[in-house]
């Protein structure tokens, strides 16, 4: 039995019987904790500086009071638009015994994910190792050396009520139960916790050798997280590949249609999208399936002309299933929330992640070229909505650059004392009528029945653990204008009229009464890299349709590479920060350097600015002196990075597209504008680093396969506007 397994099962069996344990004693005396929240940048770990629980940050001092007062270091990771987060930090950061029993037998530490991804993903990998479960808040507890003995998500505070909304909820215990008997077994038999925790990383570090890290489980069960809670699986790491090859001879086009089957098999039909709930957008997935029709013809030789076809229908499928539903806000035109509760997207999570939006702009970007590109094209509103959404405050920062996410729970009137998931959006029968009523009497029953507006509210108690939605509705769009004209026995044009006349109503109540949900407004590199690259591809399909809107992408676009270049990039050591807020804070991942580069190549291409290539130009060597592994592909971090205790390579594409595809696409793009055949042999490396993966799972990689088509038949998206002037420069340099 292994220290997760021994550990959840005395959870669930109860006190472990005392004595014949291997104790660290008790520890010497030592200065008393102080909450250090407030000193740090980040809005999520600020916002726990008044708390009862003594916060503690990652740093070095940290790690050197938990080695010396030989305690259990408890981290607890989240982010500030987290439902989830906030309810932990309510129900059991905020009991007193909870509090008491942290700051006495452990060191609490507070993690914000957003500002530290790669510790977030290690500890991710090995919850969901011992679990398959994974979410946010993310809490695990390690030894002082930051070796993982026990870990889940969200755990409920004591006596919390709370209705379960699966069949085996109730299974999990509460987290004061949790702290006394993590805290107990770690006092009887800490050798072997820290045993097992050393063989525990060892072994994740031999799945991340092989490439398996994110497939494979550790042998424990561990009944702790909460049931349909689960993320994307987390970043995978490559076996080693020989460095600078030409693309492996097993990768090919074949590669291509295995998974275009796959996922075919696990498309939803009726909803759209993939899998059970929850269901989260996956827009590289979407993406892949939407770029299948457009490759070379070569593709379509392999994968099959009708199932390019079929695959472009899924993904159009899925992109109308999430306009139409609840994920989108279809008042406020504030853009989308970041997944569903449910298989019909009918109940959101709520918050919103600019980077999120940003990726769906691309999405519809493409779907609505591809229906034609023109202002009467289906999904042009949709694509008008986000880049209005990323170009405007709050999203739209006023200094250059975007903010991160708007948070999941809010005020549902203003003077309201408590915060509600969702309150910003939800509507009442009652209410939602009251506002129609004083402008058109005829407009309530016809946008009702459009929204599913009902008056008991459309939520059922299944889905409402919290009770946030008695009698409140979710508006989603569940009967077109056709069928309304049908139904109210009124032309089609008049239901269109009453419809937006309901938006601009509606909108203009929330806005009066309601406070926006709170703004994260930390500047993150790689996710600002993104909304360039959305907007600089907005502002060219958009010339003709609407020229006011694209010049408006340009603008804000350019502003937020300002903002970076002025703020997050240091010149003098060519180095790159992750994140600004006050001030920058913390030093840049391998994923802010590829999505930034390839925000700046967009631009380049929507521009011909040739300052933008040479930045992206020195990014990109300074990308691969920091992170490129000589046997192929680049890790997430540097050798250097603090109290990370495994290094990992990113090759599959999750909610966010690979840092290795991203890269693989910008030196394949880099090496054909500069004609520089060294980028386009490490291009063709980091696609070969994932060879044995690819070939066992290629449709857990569809943004790489993607640099498998660039590899065998040549780069497709390289802009012909400009670069051979600056590749002069270069070279004279």
């Amino acid at each position: 039995m292994g220290v997760s397994e021994l550990t959840a099962s005395a959870v669930a069996q109860g006190p472990i019987p005392m004595g014949g344990g291997i104790g660290g004693g008790l520890p010497s005396q030592q200065s008393e904790l102080q909450n250090r929240a407030g000193s740090s940048n980040s809005p999520f770990i600020r916002s726990a500086a008044s708390g009862l629980v003594k916060w503690q940050l990652l740093d070095n001092e940290t790690i050197e009071r938990a080695k010396r007062e030989n305690k259990l270091i408890f981290i607890h990771i989240g982010y500030n638009a987290c439902h989830f987060c906030r309810l932990m930090s309510i129900e059991s950061f905020t009991n007193p015994d909870c509090a008491a029993v942290l700051n006495e037998a452990f060191i609490p530490v507070i993690v914000d994910r957003e500002q530290r991804p790669d510790i977030d993903t290690i500890y991710m990998n090995y919850v969901q190792a011992v679990s398959n479960v994974g979410g946010w808040p993310l809490n695990v507890f390690v030894t002082p050396l930051l070796e993982p003995v026990f870990g889940g998500t969200y755990w409920p505070g004591p006596g919390t009520s709370r209705r379960s909304t699966t069949e085996h909820e109730d299974e999990s215990p509460d987290f004061l139960t949790i702290l006394k008997k993590v805290r107990d077994i770690w006092r009887d038999q800490e050798s072997r916790c820290r045993k097992e925790a050393t063989e525990v990383v060892a072994q994740l570090r031999e799945f991340a050798a092989e490439g398996t890290l994110g497939t494979r489980g550790i042998t424990t069960q561990q009944p702790l997280a909460p049931p349909g809670w689960s993320t994307p699986t987390p970043s995978q790491a490559p076996t080693p590949r020989e460095k600078d090859a030409p693309v492996s001879s097993e990768l090919d086009l074949d590669q291509l249609e295995e998974a275009y089957t796959h996922i075919a098999g696990t498309f939803d039909p009726v909803y759209g999208g993939f899998g059970l709930a929850p269901k989260f957008l996956t827009p590289p997935k979407l993406a892949f399936l939407l770029q299948l029709g457009t490759f070379p013809s070569a593709v379509q030789d392999v994968v099959g002309e009708a199932e390019c076809k079929h695959a472009a229908q899924m993904a159009v499928d899925t992109l109308r299933k999430i306009r139409d539903g609840a994920l989108h806000d279809h008042v406020g035109r504030t853009g989308f929330a970041r997944c569903s509760v449910t298989p019909d997207w009918s109940i959101p999570n709520f918050e919103k992640l600019v980077v999120d939006n940003a990726l769906l702009l691309r999405l519809y970007l493409d779907a609505w070229v591809a229906a034609g590109g023109q202002t009467n094209s289906e999904f042009y509103n949709i694509v008008s909505e986000l880049a209005e959404y990323l170009t405007s405050p709050p999203i739209a920062l006023p200094n250059g650059g975007f903010a991160t996410s708007e948070a999941a729970d809010s005020h549902y009137r203003r003077g309201d004392r408590e915060k509600r998931e969702g309150a910003y959006y939800l509507w009442t029968r009652r209410e939602f009528d009251s506002v129609l009523d004083a402008a058109d009497r005829r407009i309530s029953p016809v946008a009702a029945a459009h929204w599913d507006v009902q008056e008991d509210g459309n939520v059922d108690e299944d889905h409402d653990p919290n009770d946030d939605f008695i009698n409140n509705n979710i508006l989603r769009v569940v009967k077109k204008p056709e069928e309304l004209a049908q139904q109210f026995n009124i032309p089609v044009e008049s239901v269109e009229q009453y419809i937006q006349a309901a938006k601009r109503e509606l909108k203009s109540r929330r806005e009066r009464e309601r406070v926006r949900p709170e703004l994260d407004d930390k500047v993150v590199t790689g996710w600002n890299g993104l909304a360039i690259s959305g907007l600089a591809r907005a502002a060219t399909a958009l010339e003709s349709a609407n020229t006011e809107l694209a010049e408006k992408c340009l603008t804000v676009a350019r502003a937020a590479v300002g903002f970076i270049l002025a703020n997050l990039w240091d010149g003098t050591s060519k180095v790159l920060y992750r994140v600004w807020k006050e001030g920058r804070d913390t030093e840049g991942f391998a994923d802010d350097y590829a999505y930034f580069i390839l925000g700046l190549l967009d631009l380049f291409d929507a521009t011909g600015d040739e300052d933008l290539l040479k930045f992206a130009d020195t990014l990109q060597k300074t990308q691969i002196s920091l992170f490129h592994d000589q046997a192929g592909a680049f890790f997430s971090t540097t050798s250097a990075s603090s109290h990370s205790i495994l290094r990992l390579k990113d090759g599959m594409d999750t909610s966010l597209p690979s840092t290795n595809a991203i890269a693989a696409s910008n030196l394949f793009r880099l090496g054909s504008l500069l004609d520089d055949e060294r980028y386009s042999a490490l291009a063709r490396g980091t696609v070969n680093a994932f060879e044995a993966e690819i070939l066992q799972h290629p449709w857990l990689f569809p943004g790489l396969l993607a640099g498998v088509v660039s590899a065998r038949l040549g780069c497709p998206e390289s802009s012909s506007r400009a670069g051979i002037s600056y590749k002069a420069v270069r070279e004279k340099a």
